[in-house]
């Protein structure tokens, strides 16, 4: 992978946040719906919203299993890489299934009922759970570890 520019090595580092802000705000959409008589308008605002932060989900993954071999990993970070790899690839799949439901629920149903409105929010907090594990790995590995970060040059001191 080539470097974007000097200040972006690899694009994990641009794309990765997109799906959080994205299905944070699918997940404040849910929220909301429950409290309105009628969600329709607020259940398919988010669905959109879903749908752009799976796919942007999806393209984080990407972009970080690429970047993987070609950034500086300090040898305590491994456990650590390993679990973020891990943990965003069960998000991957619980943001794609209940993505793919709610389309298909939006499909099958003419105006969401309020008890799945409440469903959908359970199940959007649930992956924000998860989602929240797998951000708070990737932090740790740059701002711990500094993972991705330019490896120290040898015989430099700070002062």
């Amino acid at each position: 992978m080539t470097d974007l520019a000097g200040w972006a090595p690899n694009p994990h580092a641009l794309v990765v946040h997109l799906p959080i802000g994205l299905l944070v705000t699918a997940v404040a959409g849910d929220l909301i719906g429950m409290l309105r008589r009628d969600p329709s308008t607020v259940v398919t605002i988010s669905t959109g919203l879903y749908i752009a932060g799976t796919v942007t989900l999806i393209a984080a993954v990407l972009t970080g299993r690429s970047a993987a071999p070609e950034v500086y990993t300090p040898g305590l970070a491994q456990a650590i890489v390993a679990r973020h790899w891990n943990l965003a690839l069960w998000c991957v799949g619980y943001f794609g299934l209940l993505t793919a439901g709610r389309v298909g629920l939006q499909l099958a149903a003419e105006t969401p009922r309020r008890t799945s409105a409440v469903a959908l929010a359970a199940a959007g907090l649930a992956g924000l759970v998860l989602l929240t594990n797998t951000a708070e790995l990737g932090a740790q590995l740059v701002y711990q570890h500094g993972v991705g970060v330019a490896a120290p040059v040898a015989g430099t001191t700070h002062d």
